[in-house]
């Protein structure tokens, strides 16, 4: 079942609802409960923060830049509102473009600073993991 997510321009809140990755502390992926999505926040051309509710927000990552997407944008996904997702994802993030983009992994956050942070965090680590391998 497909859920559309609808978002306006000017309403670029914090929105949540998957959430699929490894815990740092244990190698094995975990499924995740995904519950009432309800809206998005694009934070860039390979992640999107999914809120479910009021309280619960998801960092979904894509495997590749998904050129669809846009802030204000309309996007829907290929497991419904309320579900339950565990890896590996073969799930979908699709744009008003209509391409579908694959998603990698979904994972639980805070907020939507707190998704921006580990994503910088994360480019951090590998552009020194890139440098030391030189």
């Amino acid at each position: 079942m497909k859920s559309l997510i609808y978002s306006a321009l000017a309403a670029a809140a914090a929105f949540a609802g998957p959430s699929l990755a490894q815990d740092a502390s244990d190698d094995a992926p975990r499924c995740v409960r995904l519950t009432n999505i309800n809206g998005y926040t694009v934070i860039d051309r390979q992640h999107v923060v999914l809120r479910g509710g009021v309280s619960r927000h998801y960092l979904v990552t894509t495997r590749h830049s998904c050129p669809g997407l846009n802030f204000g944008a309309r996007i829907a996904t290929t497991f419904g509102e309320t579900e339950t997702v565990c890896p590996p994802v073969v799930e979908y993030l699709i744009p008003d473009d209509g391409f579908r983009c694959a998603i990698d992994t979904i994972e639980e956050v805070e907020d939507v600073e707190s998704a921006r942070a580990l994503i910088e965090a994360r480019a951090a680590a590998a552009g020194e993991t890139a440098d030391n391998s030189d």
